[in-house]
């Protein structure tokens, strides 16, 4: 699990960096936002989320997302990508995550640490789906579940 936060970590970092390097204009810096969510699904029940929006566009529409999500039966670490589109909280995130599950996960193995990416869809005022698809990198405990598909209701990101 540390492996994977360090990974996920170094991924929010390092674009920043990277831009960093680049001259820019006086007050081009990027806004930094926070992020709040519930999500009700597989495997982590229902969980919080929170996290930092770091948007270097000059619209303040889009830009990096790191989220940290504890949960009923397990908690989640994220880093990817928000869009939003007009002015009714509608967009969408794809994001590289890293989750560990409890004892008693949905479709999932207990004490069991995943990999892999989510998409979130949200319609309007935050409220949408997100699914993904994570691979178990942990030691087996027991032989199902070896690949985690994951599917909830969100509000927020």
């Amino acid at each position: 699990m540390r492996r994977c936060a360090l990974l996920n970590f170094l991924c929010a970092v390092l674009p920043l960096c990277a831009s960093a390097q680049g001259s820019r204009a006086p007050g081009s810096e990027p806004h930094i936002a926070p992020a709040l969510g519930v999500h009700y699904g597989s495997p982590l029940r229902l969980s919080l989320a929170a996290g930092v929006l770091v948007d270097a566009s000059k619209h303040r529409n889009d830009g990096l997302l790191v989220m940290v999500e504890p949960g009923l039966q397990g908690g989640e670490l994220s880093v990817g990508y928000f869009r939003m589109f007009g002015q009714l909280g509608s967009g969408y995130s794809v994001r590289a995550a890293a989750l560990r599950t409890r004892d008693d996960p949905w479709n999932a193995s207990p004490n069991t640490t995943y990999a892999g990416g989510e998409g979130q869809l949200m319609f309007a005022f935050g409220v949408g789906l997100r699914a993904g698809y994570l691979r178990r990198v942990s030691r087996r405990v027991d032989d199902s579940h070896d690949n985690l598909a994951t599917l909830g209701l969100s509000i927020g990101l």
